[in-house]
């Protein structure tokens, strides 16, 4: 651990990013909770409940579990207040629709490129439309097709994966947006 860097109970990094909420993350969250359910805290015990939570998702990064609350509390009809397991289920429905991880994507690319020496742009066409982004064109399948395999699997690879990230992690900073009406200028003025 680098000098200067406090330690994290539950703390998962990888290239420098943190994969994991912290107390005062936890806190922020059931605050969140609290400021619109009001009888959340009633009659429990603040620091066992943060606890508590602080476990259930120990390996979950705060934005995720930030956006699982919107979420629930955008769609909420009832009033009651979310469960863990409730914005784990919103968790993994927005995992879904982000599509495949950076592994199962390249896999995917990998498979094509294996195929398009001489099928390039069928195998271009069986890619889905957000990898079809990535990758360009059928001429990129044809070209990395034609590269030494160590040279795919490294550069190519480490290419791709970090542009699918941030293509992902884009996608996740403008899902919140997706359900506020937008605003035209100009309507409404007479």
């Amino acid at each position: 651990m680098k000098a200067g860097k406090q330690s994290r109970p539950f703390l998962y990094e990888r290239k420098g990013e943190i994969y994991a909420m912290n107390m005062e993350e936890t806190n922020q969250i059931l605050a969140s909770i609290t400021a619109i359910y009001p009888i959340f805290i009633r009659d429990r015990d603040a620091r066992t409940l943060a606890k508590v939570w602080q476990q259930v998702f120990n390996a979950t990064p705060y934005q995720l579990v930030n956006q699982a609350l919107m979420a629930y509390i955008a769609t909420d009809t009832k009033g009651f207040p979310p469960t863990p397991g409730a914005l784990n289920m919103w968790i993994i429905k927005t995992q879904r629709l982000n599509g495949p991880t950076e592994n199962e994507a390249w896999a995917m690319v990998y498979r094509a490129i294996s195929r398009g020496l001489y099928n390039s742009r069928e195998e271009y066409e069986k890619l889905p439309p957000d990898i079809q982004e990535i990758v360009g064109n059928s001429r990129m399948l044809h070209e990395w097709a034609q590269m030494d395999s160590s040279e795919v699997n490294t550069i190519i690879a480490a290419g791709f994966k970090r542009s699918w990230r941030a293509r992902q992690e884009l996608k996740q900073e403008l899902m919140p947006l997706a359900g506020i009406p937008q605003m035209h200028l100009g309507e409404g003025e007479a």
